[in-house]
Order: C-alpha cells, then structure tokens, then sequence
C-alpha cells in the first residue's frame, strides 16, 4: 500500500504541472486507495488538486463552444452572477456553429402532455430517459417564454399544420406541435444573431475566445470533479480554472471522417452545416469517464432524401431548399426538378436506392412501417436524359459550373464505365425503369406513376451527387439537469452539456429539435453550471502552485460590443450601416459626390468568409462600376448582398 500511496501522490504533482488531471491514468484504482477527503482551506491540512494546477487564467465558469447551446449556456451562467469564458475553435466570421446556417425554427408544444406523448413515438422502440424527455417538451413548450427572455421583440409561430408541423402528423400527441422563430423567415441566422448580441451585450461578465479550441478537460483524480479545461488560445497551451463548471456545447462529429465511419456506418458524408464540429467534446468526455448515446443518429435535409450536387472534400454542400407546399406536413424533395420525368438516382453499382419522387423526413425514408437513414452510398449519380437535361436547364438547376462537370455517353454500359458502375446492372436499372414507366407502376420503389417518363434512348447524363449529412446527435450522455453521465451511471462532478453534442434524439427527428434543445437545456446548464458549490476534497499536504494568470476577465475577449466603427472620414465620404447579414450589421465608407459613387469599402462585417467574404468583395466592385447601391445579389449570399446594399444607401442617404 505504501507504494502505492507515494505513487498517487508523484502524478498528482506531475498532474498539476502538465494540467492533464487524471484523465486515462487509471482513475479507479486512484480512488480506491485514497485516503478520507478533508476539506481544504488556507493553510489547513491540505490542498485540492486544483491547487497544484499552474493555472493562467479563472473563471466561475467554462463553456466550450460557442454556438446556440453554449450562446445561450454563456447568458444564463453570467445572469446567475458567474463570470463566464466561452471558447471555440471557429475564427471570427465563422462561429455560431450549426445554429449560424440552421433554418432557425424552435419546436413547441401547445400541451406538455400531447407533446410528450409525440415524442415518446419519435423514439419508437428506443429506450429513453423519461425524466429528461419530460424536461424537454416541457421546456419547448415554453419556448415563446424562453425567445422573449432572450429579447426577440415579436417572435413569430408557425401553427399546426403547415410546413413540416409536425413533421409526423400520424403520432398521437401531434396536433401539439407547432414551431416558434426569433423573427418571421427561415434561413437567416436571427436566432443565431440574437443568441451572439446577448452574448456580447453582457461583456461585462462574459468573455468570448475564438481560433481557441479545448483540448481537454482537468479532472481531480479522487472526486473525478471537472475543475478545469486545457485551450490553445491561438496556439498557445492555456489551463483555465472553472471554480464552478464546465459546459460542453461544442457540436458533434460531422466533420470527423473517422466517427462517421465508426458510429454512422458511412464512407464519407458532407455537411451542410458548420465545417467546425469535429467531435471535440466526444473526445473529451471519453478521457474523463463520460457514458456516450445516441452515436448512430443523425439527420440530413435537401433534395433527394438528404442528398446533393457534389462539393470538394472540405466543403459545404450547398442546400437546395425543399420547394414546400404550405399545407405539406413533410419535407419534400424538388419534385419538379430532380424526383420527375426521365430521371434517377443510383448508388454506387448503378442500381436505384430511394423513390426519387418520394417525401423524407430529414433524410428518413419510410421503411417497413417506420422513417428511417438510408444506407449512403459513396458516389451517388443522377443519371438523366436529354429531355431531363432541358428542363434542368431552363429550370435554372444547371449552372455553368454544374454543365462542366457532367458526364454523358450514348449508351448506359459506356456511362457506367465513366462514372464507376456496374455497365449490367445499370442498364437493368434504366430498363427496369422504363417498363415501370410504360406500365404505370414502380415495382422497385412504388415511385408515383404520373412522375416517371420513359428514358428517350438518346444521350444520357450523370452528375455526380454526396449523401449529407446535417448534423449528429451523439455525444456524452446527460440527463435532466444537463449533467453528463459516467459510464458508472452517476453525474460527473462541474460537468454539464447542451445542444447537439449529445442531444436527445434517438431515431426519429422533428425539425426544430436541435434549436429547441440548445435553449432548453443551455438555460438549464448554464444555470446550473454558474451554482454555488461544494469545496473540493483535500489530499495530504502537499505544494501548492502558484496561478500563473496571464489572462485577466475582461481583457482579452475576441468578441466585443458594437461601438461604431472607429472610421476617419473625408470630406464627401459617409458612413452607412446595413443591418440582417448573416453575421449581424455591415457598415460601409462610401465617397459620394455629384450623383456618382466614387468608392465603396467595407470597414466591418462579420460574414462568412469563404460565402458573404468573397460576396462583399463582388458587391463593392459593382456597387462603383453600375453607380447605384442596387446590385444583383450574389448567389448564395443573399442576406449579404441584401445588408451591404443598405449600408451604402445609408451612406448615400447622409449625402
């Protein structure tokens, strides 16, 4: 025993040193000689194992990931009078994470009970916590409550019944279900706007690191308490002291190709979100001992069951939004262009996997009684005729660079040649379908009739397309106080989580789902994470270490609130501001003089930098050649063509 005891005590001051905790190092059998805790206090009988930690910075409290979760976490722990840090990997201009490109809709109930009773089918036969399902549709359905807190001044509903609410009309409790949004409109990031300004307007108790990424987390081996978190600030290695908590909310694993092999069971798959979610906070829950569940879901969105026009590795597909019929309870591809006429989708031998004209929900497809993932293929094509190819074109689907990479041939065993198929059993496809088509019935995949047009026998083309991915619910395991769960089944001590990472999703989805969790349970851990609490446990007396505090609160946030540009203006220059881009306000210097714009230069935004960058560096360019502040908007960055063309006739405005 004695060697084992001067055993624990050597790591504990490596430990604290290193400021690795006692993540992988055999916490158990540490634990298991342990003396008595004692408390700890000044100049008393010990230290805590957070006192051998050379720290360079404190805070009351740690979020990790700064998204809606973490966004919202942020604003509860510093409402509750904890001084917060948020840290994430993501550069300015890039932060937000999923909620920055989601769609912005919050699921809501209009009745707990029916709500509840909704979501215990989504699970079908999955086991689920019960506590923390009835957390949650209780939470949401006080989600107008919970938008309103935040300050969205009219957030708007979307009533049962309309555009995917609720997404499964058939279950019980359904007529409950409606959506709530910060403001009218889908798809331009006011949620996550709203979410980042409370943020920044409580600077005073939160600070914001980005390019900052945790790399673990610092565990006291006896309590396995969390008391701290590891960060490259920059590049820099950082032990911040978390006296309070730790809240993971740094998104899940579609941007780990090794995950999504593992837990998904697929290839490769490319995200439609945030290029930032790496799994991060999987990795770092593993290390201290967390349970994880729900790893084999996930949900995808677009056309064709959660598939896309393909993209360069590392890239974001591009999302062609569904065309939705107002009274339509589902999500449904673009009929018109993609699920009707002379066309197909075929996986990676040449043969059809889904109904090309059929509903998904979220990429589910109705299988033997329930929606479920289709299997991804690798390489999806869609493979169209000649007469397909014209409506595509004047239909507008065919961009120039779409046309440069398609792939034709004359006949269906030379394009299987071309695109990597199976020359037999693509021409079985394509023959199968055209009799399918003369006789008026789907034998494959039930694929309506009056949406199937025979091949021409002409020229056929391929594109090549990805299976998507939106985002992944698994991460550590949490339960109704947004505690994360060891693999012993017991709360991990000032360890807690919101948002995706681990969401509560175990197989079906409805949407709205994930931004509804990152309010819920963001209040609830941030809430609970800025709690008082008790004094670590105490080892034999031991050295303490001195802080080495290099970062003070307050003073190095990368995040700061809006003060007006600090801009020298000339004579005949103004400054206009546009407000509704994706990262919030753009605010222009325009020379103007005499009717003409003699320049225009952007002197803050915080777009994305490889979408509304490169469009504001189009917009400036055209704004002065055609003379006017109405320039054609760039395609795929709508809201920032949109707010930069206000900034400068807001500028011109002051003229």
């Amino acid at each position: 025993m004695e060697s084992k005891t001067f055993s624990r005590r050597s790591f504990l001051k490596g430990a604290g040193v290193a400021g690795i905790g006692a993540a992988g190092f055999g916490l158990a059998g540490l634990s298991g000689c342990a003396a008595p805790a004692q408390q700890a206090s000044a100049g008393g009988e010990g230290f805590t194992f957070a006192d051998t930690v050379a720290w360079n910075a404190e805070y009351d409290v740690v979020v990790v990931g700064f998204g809606g979760a973490g966004g919202v976490s942020a604003v509860y722990a510093a409402d509750a009078g904890a001084r917060v840090l948020v840290c994430d990997k993501a550069p300015l201009g890039e932060e937000g994470g999923n909620t920055r490109f989601a769609a912005q809709m919050c699921v809501s109930g209009t009745d707990p009970d029916a709500t509840y009773r909704y979501y215990e089918q989504l699970a079908w036969h999955f086991d689920y916590d019960e506590g923390m399902l009835r957390t949650y549709t209780d939470g949401i359905c006080q989600m107008e409550d919970l938008l309103k807190h935040l300050g969205a001044d009219k957030p708007f509903v979307r009533p049962n019944g309309s555009i995917v609410t609720p997404e499964y009309p058939e279950y019980e409790g359904g007529e409950a279900i409606v959506e709530w949004f910060a403001t009218e409109g889908m798809y331009n990031s006011s949620l996550w706007q709203l979410i980042r300004k409370n943020v920044v307007d409580r600077a005073d108790a939160i600070d914001v690191w980005l390019e900052s990424p945790a790399t673990r987390l610092v565990q006291d081996p006896r309590s396995r308490t969390i008391v701290g978190v590891e960060i490259d600030r920059k590049g820099e290695k950082t032990l911040v002291r978390a006296k309070r908590g730790v809240v993971l909310s740094c998104g899940g694993f579609e941007n780990n190709r090794e995950m999504i092999q593992d837990y998904l069971g697929a290839a490769r798959l490319t995200p439609l979100g945030t290029l930032h979610n790496n799994g991060d906070g999987i990795l770092m829950g593993i290390e201290v001992g967390a349970d994880l569940w729900h790893m084999e879901a996930y949900e995808s969105l677009g056309i064709l069951s959660g598939n896309a026009w393909a993209v360069e590795e590392g890239n974001r597909a591009l999302l062609e939004t569904a065309k939705l019929s107002p009274t339509s309870p589902l999500i449904s591809l673009d009929s018109e262009a993609y699920g009707k006429g002379s066309v197909v989708l075929v996986g990676d031998d040449g043969s059809r996997f889904v109904d090309e004209n059929g509903k998904h929900r979220h990429g589910h497809v109705y299988s033997c009684g329930v929606w479920r993932m289709p299997v991804a293929n690798y390489t999806p094509h869609l493979v169209f005729d000649s007469v397909q190819y014209q409506e595509l074109k004047d239909g507008g689907y065919l961009t120039e660079e779409r046309e440069a990479i398609l792939k034709k041939a004359d006949t269906p065993e030379a394009l299987a040649e071309i695109i990597g198929a199976d020359p037999e059993v693509l021409a079985r496809t394509l023959a199968d379908f055209d009799k399918f088509a003369a006789e008026g019935r789907d034998y494959q995949f039930n694929r309506a009739p009056e949406s199937m047009r025979p091949f021409d026998g002409g020229t056929l083309y391929a594109a090549e397309f990805r299976p998507l991915v939106l985002n992944t619910q698994g991460g550590p395991r949490r339960n109704k106080n947004a505690e994360v769960i060891s693999t012993q089944g017991d709360p991990i001590p000032h360890l807690y989580s919101a948002g995706e990472l681990g969401g509560i999703t175990p197989f079906q989805y409805n949407s709205g789902g994930n931004l509804a969790e990152c309010m819920v349970f963001g209040k609830i851990a941030g809430t609970n994470a800025a709690a008082e609490k008790d004094e670590l446990p105490a080892y034999e007396p031991l050295a303490a270490v001195e802080p080495a505090i290099s970062y003070e609160p307050g003073a190095a946030s990368d995040v700061k609130p809006e003060e007006g540009a600090d801009v020298q203006l000339a004579a005949g220059e103004y400054l206009g501001v546009g407000s509704g881009g994706m990262g919030g306000d753009i605010t222009v210097k325009v020379a103007y003089a005499d009717g003409t714009i003699a320049s225009v230069e952007v002197v803050s935004e915080s777009e994305t930098p490889e979408i509304g960058g490169k469009a504001l560096e189009t917009l400036t360019a055209e704004a002065v050649a055609k003379n006017t502040a109405d320039v054609d908007a760039v395609s795929g960055a709508t809201l920032t063509s949109t707010a930069f063309m206000a900034a400068v006739k807001d500028a011109i405005s002051q003229a």
